[in-house]
Order: structure tokens, then C-alpha cells, then sequence
């Protein structure tokens, strides 16, 4: 039986936190929450995979994790984590090591039972059933399933998510399971000031100025909203629009040369990854979300807390998000139900929005998630 700590105050509780892939959600998760920690009662080491913007990844975390490394990320990245994993727990006593993501688990499980240290996942995604498909798949399931068993908690971001887990893998205890929901720095997107994107896209204050936030990969539904533009250029041909994208990804060459056989190309305007969007989400008319499924996104929880008017589709977790808010709920997948959602957020206008704006910024506050998480942490290590 593992030997419980016990803490007289003497020193900090000392956490590793291992992130395979620390971008997108994940990172902005590390950024908003762990900012909250910066109190001296915890003492965090990181370890990632060195992805795209790791410039980036330096100036959001170098101040909240002084003891950061990262390895390099290829094909054999699960077995650097592994061994990376093994060498920290080697040369420093730690109290819990906390996996954010399923990779991340899979990598810290063995080392962590090794060292005899408490291990916490949190789970960052959704799992979908084409990801277990054949002998490979089901034996993919069954590692993970040891992994996540392997942990003294599995942490979900949303409900949504929390059934995702079960119905996927039924094998993972339930009493290790728990929900602490997603925040964000409401108060900063509220009180941000407006990037006047309009002129520097040299448009008037007639012309509607779409925004999509976000990684250009099939699960946030680009395409979606590319085939919508189609559908409002057929049918709605006095709207003109324009779509600014902030955002990275690997299929962002894709993308755009999709849109230039399509004759698109001028209609989307191209911003390169942005670590701070507050002022461009209120740049604009209306923020959308096409997504097919999420876990608990962070994206509309900073556009209502700006005030912004919001359409996104109703997949699983995105939908929890914006349940009892003013945001125009559409059907996941479908242009034509996204085109109608525009027409129909416009026609409400911004004001509802920003009467929720308040709302939101009590209701999605990060502080509240950061103090779940150190009863988590302390309830585990003690």
C-alpha cells in the first residue's frame, strides 16, 4: 500500500505535470489555471513534447513552472515522455504527478506506480469509436483503460466529457472519476479593447466580419463553415462577409488551397497564431464554433465574457457550455444549419450579449476551477 505524505507546512506540495501535447486547450488550460497557484503552497515541474509555438509555451509558462523541459516531438515522442518521465521522478521526490491528456497517462502510469507516487488525469478530449477499431483498436482500449485505472483520479472537463469516458471504456473504475468544468480570465476578455480589424482588413462598418478562433484540423469544422459561406453568398448575397481566422494548425496550406479552387479566397483573412485574442474576439460582429465534438471548449466562454455574439453547433461538450446562454445553438455538421445560425445571431443583435456578458463572467471564472483543483491535489497527496 502506497504510504500517504503527510505536510506540515514546511514546504510546498511538489507536483509534476506532464503534458505530451501541450497545445491548443491544453496549454491555455495550464496558462489560466496554474496562474492561480502562484501562491507558494505548490511547487510544479513540467514536462512536454517541443510542438509548434514552444516560443510561445515559454512566455505562458516559464513564470508558473521555473522547472520545465521539454523533449523532442516525433514518432518515438511516447517513449522520450516515458523516459523523460522516469529520469524526473529520479532525481526529485514529488508528491503527485498530474497527466493532462490520454498519451500523457499512458506515458506517466508505469514510471509513476514505480516511484510510488500519486498519478491524476485529466482528460483534455473526447474519445470517438473509429479510434478503437479492429484487434489494434481494442488493444489500444486496453492499455488505456489500465492507464486510467493506474490513477488515483481521472479528472473530466465537462459532464459531456465524463460519458464519453464511461460509455467508451466501461472497464475504468467509476470511483475514480470526477467533473471540474473548464474556466477562463473572464474579467480580462471583458475588459479588453476592441483590435480594430475592420480597417486593417480595409472594411467598412457595414460589412459583417465573421471570426473562427481556433486549430485547423477536421474536428473544428472549417470546411463546415467554408460550405456555409457558399450557402449565404447563394442566398443571402447582401450580407458581405468576411471571415477572419486566427488560429495554426497542420492543414492550414490545406485549407487555404481549398478556398482558392473554390474562388474563396478573398472572403477569409488569415491571422497567425495570437496568444492574446481578447481584443480580436470583440473585433468582431460574430464568433462561430462549427465544431463535430469537444470536450469542454474555452473559446466561448471568452466570447460571452466579452460580450461577443456567439453561434456554435450542439456536439457533445460545446453544447453543455453554452446551455442557458443567448448563443445561437446549430446542428453539428451541417452548413446550411450553421448559414441560418448566422442570419439568425445577426438578426438578435449584439446586445443580448452583452447583457450576458456579466453572467459569464461570474459563471465561467477560472478561480473557481483552480481552487476545485487544489482540493483535488490535496485531498490525493494528503
Amino acid at each position: 500500500m502506497r504510504e500517504k505524505l503527510e505536510f506540515d507546512g514546511t514546504r510546498a506540495i511538489r507536483i509534476l505535470v506532464v503534458a505530451r501535447w501541450p497545445i491548443g486547450g491544453i496549454r491555455t488550460f495550464l496558462k489560466y489555471v496554474y496562474q492561480e497557484f502562484l501562491d507558494g503552497e505548490f511547487e510544479f515541474t513540467f514536462l512536454g513534447a517541443d510542438t509548434e509555438n514552444s516560443g510561445v509555451l515559454d512566455s505562458d509558462l516559464a513564470e508558473i513552472f521555473p522547472d520545465w523541459s521539454l523533449f523532442p516531438a516525433n514518432g518515438s515522442a511516447i517513449r522520450s515522455c516515458i523516459h523523460e518521465v522516469r529520469k524526473t521522478l529520479s532525481r526529485k521526490k514529488f508528491d503527485l504527478v498530474h497527466a493532462h491528456g490520454f498519451t500523457s497517462t499512458i506515458a506517466c502510469a508505469i514510471p509513476a506506480r514505480a516511484a510510488r507516487v500519486p498519478l491524476i488525469c485529466t482528460s483534455h478530449d473526447v474519445l470517438n469509436p473509429h479510434q478503437f477499431k479492429g484487434i489494434r483498436g481494442w488493444l489500444k482500449k486496453l492499455i488505456l483503460s489500465l492507464a486510467l485505472n493506474s490513477c488515483d483520479r481521472v479528472h473530466s472537463v465537462s459532464f459531456d466529457a465524463l460519458t464519453n469516458l464511461e460509455t467508451t471504456l466501461p472497464m475504468v473504475s467509476t470511483r475514480k472519476h470526477l467533473v471540474i468544468r473548464n474556466g477562463v480570465q473572464t474579467t480580462r476578455f471583458r475588459d479588453a479593447k476592441k483590435v480594430d480589424l475592420k480597417r486593417s482588413l480595409h472594411l467598412s462598418n457595414n460589412d459583417l466580419l465573421i471570426g473562427f478562433f481556433g486549430r485547423f484540423m477536421s474536428q473544428k469544422g472549417f470546411s463546415i463553415l467554408v460550405d456555409a459561406v457558399e450557402y449565404l453568398n447563394s442566398f443571402k448575397p447582401s450580407l458581405s462577409l468576411n471571415i477572419v481566422c486566427v488560429g495554426s494548425g497542420g492543414f492550414i496550406r490545406e485549407e487555404k488551397a481549398m478556398l482558392d479552387n473554390r474562388g474563396l479566397s478573398g472572403v477569409f483573412n488569415f491571422y497567425p497564431y495570437t496568444p492574446d485574442i481578447s481584443g480580436h474576439l470583440k473585433a468582431c460582429d460574430i464568433v462561430v464554433m462549427p465544431s463535430l465534438w469537444e470536450a469542454c471548449p474555452l473559446q466561448p466562454m471568452e466570447a460571452l465574457s466579452a460580450g461577443v455574439p456567439f453561434v456554435g453547433s450542439d456536439c457533445i461538450g460545446l453544447r453543455e457550455v453554452l446551455e442557458d446562454t443567448p448563443a445561437v445553438l446549430v446542428k453539428a455538421g451541417s452548413a446550411e444549419s450553421l448559414a441560418n445560425g448566422i442570419v439568425e445571431c445577426l438578426e438578435k443583435g449584439r446586445q443580448p450579449f452583452e447583457d450576458f456578458s456579466h453572467e459569464a463572467v461570474d459563471r465561467f471564472e477560472v478561480r473557481r476551477t483552480a481552487d476545485q483543483m487544489k482540493e483535488l491535489y490535496e485531498q490525493v497527496c494528503r
